[in-house]
């Protein structure tokens, strides 16, 4: 993989959770140096949301990836992280 997108739902504090645990399954495959961004996805039902900005901005630098919201259902930001994800994968392989 040149790349990996970690997204979770805005509306469930367990996909979020899971992020980290997710990114240490690919840090295991040896993935540790891949592009990679971090979205919340389901923005769309603004009054579901249980994971707020700040907690997001915070995993976000943890793992040195870009965020993004969106929402699949009303396609906000969704061409933008697939636009994000191919320039940093297209940086790395040009530093290579």
């Amino acid at each position: 993989a040149d790349g990996v997108i970690l997204a979770y739902d805005t509306t469930r504090s367990s996909s979020f959770s899971n992020v980290n645990n997710w990114w240490q399954t690919c840090i295991k495959y040896g993935l540790s140096g891949v592009s990679r961004i971090l979205v919340g996805n389901k923005i769309d039902l603004k009054d579901e949301k249980k994971i707020i900005l700040p907690m997001a901005e915070h995993l976000s630098q943890k793992l040195n990836a870009p965020f993004f919201e969106t929402s699949a259902m009303t396609g906000e930001n969704v061409k933008e992280i697939f636009h994000k994800i191919a320039e940093l994968t297209l940086l790395s392989k040009l530093q290579d």
